[in-house]
């Protein structure tokens, strides 16, 4: 059996690991969460039953190669194949450009193809579709998912800052600041495809360059979301990684940072809170 990676009283994180079973089994009390992003239409670690399970899975975003309707679909049914969670709860990155009506890189679309894609992706997203298949998908949204006696409040945001072509992506501080903001205060379990800026190494590129929010990293650290205890991200691929983030006077709890990008990792990060804190 494999020790946490890193551990607090109230919160462990398995990152080296080969197979599942290298990790302790979850105790009475806690919760569990398998975390992963950045999947872009590629079947990671199951099929052959290796993915972890536990009570949550979280997906934080680019679910798709570009958002086409085969490539989405191809992830949508793989995480319905998934079983052994309580709740699956995902959300889009800017890959998933067919997700995002309001996107200004759908106009080099014609407008015949612009309205198919639009509408097949969103049927295959449907409340009702997604309900089938296990899974919960937020927008700008929160949920609430149970493991026992304890009830999470989860809220998830598919933005990220502009970089190039790409869907739910933001331009200016305003734009940022209001997103944002929609956060609510309650919020234990958060999940965003952008990593908040300067977070140790969790949004640095291979470049050595921090390109995370700004805006975010200001919200969390205002002390407005003082019951945040884990906080989901990806984006930048190369950055993947954890960190405790101690309690302060102006949050109550510690939390949690995982840039759970799979691309180069090849397998989720789990991460055990413990559920009275």
């Amino acid at each position: 059996m494999v020790q946490p990676t890193i551990h607090s009283p109230s919160a462990r994180v398995y990152l080296e690991f080969d197979v599942p079973t290298d990790i302790p089994a979850k105790e009475d009390g806690w919760t569990r969460f398998v975390c992963l992003s950045d999947t872009h239409s590629e079947v990671h670690w199951d099929r052959g039953g290796r993915m972890p399970r536990g009570d949550v899975l979280l997906h934080a975003g680019d679910l798709s190669s570009w958002g086409k309707v085969r490539n989405l679909r191809k992830t949508i049914d793989w995480l319905g194949e998934l079983d052994g969670y309580r709740s699956k709860i995902i959300i889009a990155g800017n890959h998933d450009l067919w997700l995002d009506d309001k996107s200004e890189d759908l106009n080099k679309f014609e407008d015949l193809e612009r309205t198919k894609m639009l509408n097949e992706c969103q049927e295959m997203m449907a409340e009702l579709r997604l309900k089938e298949k296990g899974l919960i998908y937020l927008q700008y949204e929160e949920t609430k998912s149970k493991a026992g006696e304890k009830e999470w409040a989860v809220y998830g945001s598919p933005a990220s800052p502009r970089h190039s072509e790409g869907s739910f992506q933001y331009e200016t501080k305003k734009e940022a600041e209001e997103i944002h903001a929609r956060i609510p205060c309650h919020t234990e379990i958060l999940l965003t495809h952008t990593p908040p800026y300067g977070l140790e190494k969790l949004d640095k590129t291979r470049k050595g360059k921090h390109v995370g929010c700004k805006s975010l990293a200001a919200r969390l650290d205002s002390g407005d979301l003082p019951r945040c205890r884990l906080h989901v991200f990806g984006h930048i691929h190369e950055a993947v990684g954890a960190v405790i983030i101690p309690a302060t006077e102006g949050r109550a709890v510690e939390r949690v940072a995982v840039n759970a990008a799979i691309r180069h990792r090849g397998k989720p990060i789990v991460v055990d809170l413990k559920n009275e804190c």
